[in-house]
Order: C-alpha cells, then structure tokens, then sequence
C-alpha cells in the first residue's frame, strides 16, 4: 500500500479564523528547534556551534475574501506583532501548530485574490 507523501493543506486557522489555501500550493514549513553550523578545524575536526531556530510557515498562499475583511484581520494581526494560535492540517491529518506571528508585508493580489503570509515564532510543533 502506497503512503500519502505530500498533497493539499486541507485546513489552516490562523488567529481562530479558517482561511483557504490556494490549490495544488505548495508551502514550506518549518519545526522549532535548533539549527547547526559546523567548520573544520586545523587538526581535521569539527567545531559545531549550535543556536535556536523560530519554526513556522514561508509564503502560505491564502485566498482571501475581501467582503468578510480578510486582509484587514491579517493586517491587525501583524500591526500588533504578539503571537497568535496557528494550525496547519496536511492531506494525510498530520497537524501542526504553534503560536506564530506574521513576518514581512503583507501585499495581497488582485489578479488571483491571494495573499502570501509568512509566519514564525518559537514553537511549531506536529501535535
């Protein structure tokens, strides 16, 4: 029996509303943690220094629908700049979540009625 790889965000809620996700988009994310950089040292070992890393989601693509002010709930979550509770469901149930806050400009588009929202903070995390 095959197992399901990869597929279709089936739900995402950010700051307690459900947003849809573009089709077929296909979003990076990432789990809290630590993250590694290593160089040689002059007697061929390895020095490793190591430091923490937000988890998160880059460029979710969302589609927004202006008449119930979609981007402008996005905007008040980003102006305030504190975490929110974030969930992200996979195709195959697995679920991620964390409290997250959104990075960068949010500059939804017309031609598409999308906006890519990146998101980070300290614990995302498969629940």
């Amino acid at each position: 029996m095959a197992t399901v790889r990869g597929g279709d965000i089936k739900q995402f809620m950010l700051g307690g509303r459900e947003f849809d996700i573009a089709p077929e988009a296909n979003v990076t994310y990432r789990l809290s943690g630590y993250s590694n950089e290593s160089s040689p040292t002059g007697n061929g070992g390895m020095h490793t220094t190591q430091s923490r890393k937000l988890g998160g989601i880059d460029a979710i693509p969302l589609s927004v629908q202006t008449d119930r002010g979609d981007v402008e709930f996005l905007q008040q979550i980003a102006d305030a700049g504190e975490p929110v509770p974030c969930s992200m469901q996979l195709i195959n149930n697995d679920t991620y979540a964390g409290k997250l806050t959104i990075q960068e400009a949010l500059d939804p588009n017309t031609g598409d009625g999308q906006v890519e929202v990146t998101i980070a903070g300290p614990r995302f995390e498969k629940i």
